[in-house]
């Protein structure tokens, strides 16, 4: 079932009978609340299609439509309009106690986190050197032998690290190296120079972050579902409000799946310069009509894994991936065996 996007600002969602309808104009609420006219209704859904609502800005939801929600099972992810989420409503579904239980008990197994968070990081730079690897085949003189053998030597260290600091050490660093040579796998007039967030501050750095939060997003709803507590993480360390265990498994997923579809959304210049807006405090973002070119490159990566900068190539859905990456984790959670992230090769 597929995640429905809501972006258009000042409309309102609401429920009629077992379908989810978005209008136009904010209906009053009453006990006998007159239907939409029909000229006012740009979307209607069954609500058996849906399966994740992703709601961002200035769109108001009415409680008959929450209650429906809640009823049919669907998650509901609150956004701000320049893509902070700011919360999610979930249905209360029976959870998985048993594997909460073995998450907690492993969350304090210190050997069973580090080499948990070693194989994550292992993937995460591995699939950074796959990218530089596919783009030199077609664009060599872009990325130096030399520049691509040292990030490959990150991928090394990682084994070496015997403490959760060595390891973060090794990652940013890693990552520091990869997004240098990122900028160069861009076509003109777009430029990239450093990895910026909170806010971004070019429009490549507000697609990266755009896209990070919306694939964390979609993690962290099938960690709940399953009944993971995805607010524990084994790598990213506990803090407040932050979804570490769906950190965890994002790391996996940048560079294959949101660094591409930057690339492609640049690189084919599916997106321009009105497509973006400057908001708060010098940030740059996505506007709604930047929004909507980026759902739909979105959705059309999702169905299909790309295996090199350039094309995709259809092999399994991206969102079949995220479940079979969760049930590993499942696995190695409650059996104390280890998890094997997903990676694309070069």
């Amino acid at each position: 079932m597929p995640t429905l996007y809501l972006i258009e600002q000042n409309t309102y969602l609401r429920q009629s009978g077992d379908r989810l309808l978005l209008c136009k104009r904010p209906q009053k609420i009453s006990k006998r609340s007159a239907p939409p006219r029909v000229d006012d209704i740009l979307l209607d859904l069954p609500c058996a299609d849906v399966d994740h609502v992703m709601l961002f800005g200035n769109i108001q939801v009415t409680t008959q439509a929450l209650r429906k929600m809640l009823d049919q099972g669907i998650e509901l992810a609150l956004f701000s309009f320049s893509g902070q989420l700011l919360g999610q409503l979930t249905p209360p579904q029976t959870k998985n106690i048993p594997l909460r239980l073995a998450q907690f008990e492993q969350h304090q197994n210190d050997d069973f986190k580090l080499i948990l968070a070693k194989s994550i990081v292992d993937a995460k730079l591995q699939n950074a050197v796959n990218m530089i690897r596919q783009h030199r085949r077609n664009h060599p003189e872009a990325i130096s032998t030399e520049e691509a053998e040292e990030l490959e030597q990150f991928v090394e260290r990682v084994n070496n690290c015997e403490t959760m600091e060595s390891l973060l050490g090794v990652e940013g660093a890693g990552t520091a190296m990869y997004f240098k040579l990122f900028g160069r796998m861009l076509k003109p007039p777009w430029e990239f120079k450093t990895r910026t967030r909170r806010p971004p501050k070019d429009p490549v750095n507000a697609v990266l972050s755009f896209g990070y939060v919306v694939v964390g997003a979609e993690i962290q709803a099938l960690m709940d579902g399953v009944g993971f507590d995805p607010y524990l993480g084994f790598y990213h360390c506990v803090d407040y409000g932050r979804p570490g265990l769906a950190l965890d498994m994002l790391e996996e997923f940048r560079h294959p799946l949101v660094d591409r579809l930057a690339l492609t959304l640049f690189n084919l210049q599916i997106l321009s310069e009105d497509d973006f807006m400057r908001y708060g405090k010098g940030g740059i973002y996505l506007n709604t009509e930047g929004k909507r070119k980026f759902f739909k490159q979105y959705e059309k990566m999702l169905g299909e894994l790309a295996t090199t900068t350039d094309t995709a190539q259809t092999i399994r859905g991206f969102r079949t991936v995220f479940q079979q990456q969760i049930e590993k984790m499942m696995k190695a959670v409650q059996a104390g065996i280890s998890y094997e992230p997903f990676s694309v090769g070069a």
